[in-house]
């Protein structure tokens, strides 16, 4: 039992944060990084107990709006600055009580750079997680894709070969129905292959530059879709870094997709403009919107968007949606330039 008590101790003297235990008001103990901060800011336990039950009995009081609720906390932050050397420290209080009857509670004290900082951390994990998870559904598409219509289509084509081999019997009209049908089907896989191609990295992209290749994207898609896809530049050409280049084709190939297939739009416009210190690409949509407000995650579907958010602001860019119901949405993406390279966009 003595061991276990040493333990708990130990555990307690090294935890990270700065934890103070009162009874009565009166401080019964604390650990070595609270005894280390009252040191360094010369502050009184009892001043933090006052500061704390203040704010502890503030969000008690009946005359509010969020009674029941407030009323079933366990605990109460109060955000604090401490000074040493003139220079100010960000913190937070909380308060907690632990046994009401005989009026023990504890007083935490949080360092809050430090909890930006493993906020930060944690963001950037859970991003992670939504890229991975986007990577994985793209890689399942493609696979599904080969899967579906390549291996089929060279399947059937390897079948017919084979009756071409082993049946002489078959006659001369056989023979070139046979051979029409096999051109036909490789024809079709290789032009599935194609579209795949474009949808994973479009070749015009590299040979014309990034108008040119969205423009043939609108097109593409125009035409398999039905509708209306209209890229309006002021930009005759764009000679911004590929990196960047390629992530604009990405944001205007999700879009597109997005919107069809979620907002059921009759028109989409891609508009590209150059700005006195940043370009800009815009892409609109018709269609039913959707409550920002309830959809933070951009839209509620698309984990690509994200993506691209991330890369975009990697780039030093700047990345917003916005949208209302039954009045489309908009996707907004801006990249600044300085005077020394204002000649990249013409």
């Amino acid at each position: 039992m003595l061991e276990t008590a040493e333990w708990i101790r130990e555990y307690f003297n090294q935890a990270p944060n700065a934890i103070l235990l009162f009874k009565n008001d009166e401080l019964l103990i604390s650990n070595r990084p609270a005894q280390r901060l009252i040191s360094l800011f010369r502050v009184n336990p009892d001043y933090l107990l006052q500061v704390s039950k203040n704010a502890w009995e503030q969000q008690k009081g009946d005359d509010c709006a969020n009674c029941a609720i407030k009323s079933k906390m366990t605990d109460v932050t109060v955000p604090i600055i401490f000074h040493a050397n003139s220079t100010p420290a960000h913190y937070s209080l909380i308060y907690k009580p632990l046994n009401r009857q005989q009026d023990i509670f504890s007083i935490t004290i949080e360092n809050r750079e430090h909890q930006g900082r493993i906020s930060q951390v944690e963001q950037q994990r859970t991003l992670n997680q939504y890229i991975n998870e986007a990577h994985e559904k793209e890689r399942q598409k493609i696979s599904q894709d080969l899967h579906d219509s390549v291996a089929q289509g060279i399947y059937s084509a390897i079948m017919g070969i084979n009756r071409l081999s082993k049946q002489s019997n078959l006659t001369e009209q056989e023979v070139q129905q046979l051979g029409q049908n096999l051109e036909d089907q490789l024809r079709a896989t290789l032009g599935e292959i194609k579209r795949m191609a474009l949808d994973i990295r479009p070749s015009v992209l590299d040979n014309f530059g990034l108008i040119p290749a969205i423009k043939a994207l609108a097109k593409r898609t125009q035409a398999s879709t039905g509708i209306k896809i209209n890229v309006i530049s002021s930009v005759s050409e764009v000679k911004l870094p590929a990196n960047i280049q390629n992530v604009l084709y990405r944001i205007s190939q999700e879009s597109i997709n997005n919107a069809i297939k979620h907002a059921a739009p009759s028109e989409i416009n891609i508009i590209i403009t150059k700005h006195n210190n940043y370009f800009q690409l815009e892409v609109l949509d018709n269609g039913k919107g959707f409550d920002t407000s309830k959809n933070k995650e951009f839209n509620g579907h698309s984990l690509g968007l994200m993506n691209m958010n991330e890369r975009v602001k990697g780039f030093n860019g700047a990345f917003s949606i916005k949208s209302k119901i039954n009045a489309g949405t908009s996707v907004q993406v801006r990249f600044p330039y300085n005077d020394v390279n204002k000649d990249m966009v013409n």
